[in-house]
Order: structure tokens, then sequence, then C-alpha cells
């Protein structure tokens, strides 16, 4: 049974593995666009529907809400970065914990940030080349924080789940 537990482990890595490799090669299809091309392809993401939420809640007694999430108003590009990297920093994550190497798997949560911030800032370097686009630190920024929230979303849903499987155990 420990022979056949070892093998799906294997291909779950390999299948994470190749997920987050096409995942790297979207992002960087889409940082390779021009500036004018970019604007059109962006048109899945409604900036003013954004910016309507933004207006009704600073209108209200909600407008404390706000603060964190300012930046997304004036820059609605940097929420498109945070969602980009949030999906690749889970993608990372469980390629990582499925690893055979027992160092990534241990520490697939920071591993997972290294890797994405790294090649984030790989992407800024390369849009520096694109016409049209340049390289930001704002950018870099809401990458590794979409890196690093996907991270803290995962690390709560296992202390989550383990504490569930404590839970359960206990009571039966």
């Amino acid at each position: 049974m420990k022979k056949n537990s070892l093998k799906n482990a294997s291909i779950q890595f390999k299948v994470f593995l190749i997920l987050s490799v096409l995942y790297a090669v979207l992002i960087f299809y889409f940082s390779s666009i021009s500036s004018s091309d970019a604007e059109s392809i962006s048109g899945f993401l409604d900036i003013e529907f954004i910016r309507n939420i933004f207006r009704y809640l600073s209108s209200s007694d909600f407008n404390f809400l706000l603060s964190p999430f300012y930046i997304f108003y004036k820059q609605p590009d940097k929420l498109v970065h945070l969602i980009l990297y949030a999906g690749f920093g889970i993608l990372l994550c469980y390629t990582l914990k499925n690893s055979p190497n027992s160092t990534l798997h241990k520490h697939a949560l920071l591993f997972a940030i290294i890797i994405g911030t790294v090649y984030g800032a790989s992407d800024e370097f390369h849009q520096s080349f694109v016409p049209g686009r340049t390289a930001s630190l704002w950018d870099l920024a809401a990458d590794s924080t979409g890196v690093i929230m996907a991270q803290a979303v995962i690390f709560i849903k296992d202390k989550f789940c383990i504490r569930n499987r404590i839970f359960s155990i206990s009571t039966k």
C-alpha cells in the first residue's frame, strides 16, 4: 500500500509542477503584451464596478474598511497582479507540498513565497524590455502580496482542517 501512495504523490507532484509551469508561462505571456493591447485584454476586470463599490462604501459607515484597499481604487491593475500571483502562489505551494524533496515539502509555504517573489521580480525585469511597459516596484509588491496571501490562506486552511480532524477523532 505504501508504494501505491508514493506513486500517487509522484503523480500529484508532476501534475502540480506542469500546472505551475503553464501558469508561469501564462503570466509571462500577459507581461509580454504591450500596454495598449494589455488594456483591451484586461476587460475581464470591470474597473468601474470596483470604483462604484469604493464610492458606495466610502459614503457609508463602512469607509474604514477601504483604507487597506485604497491602492486598488487608484491603481486597479495592482488587483490583477495580486489575483494572478495568488493563483500562482497556490499552485507553487501544492507543487512543493507534493515534492519528493523533504526540505521543499516541509517548508513549502516559505519556498512558495521565495519562488513566487523571485518570479515576480524576473517578470518585472522582463516587462522593462516590452514596448509600452515598465518595471515597477509597486507591481512587484502586489505580486509578492498575492503570493503571501495565498500562503496565509493555505496555512489557515491546513491548521483549521487539522483542528477539525483532531476534534472529530476525540469525539468518536
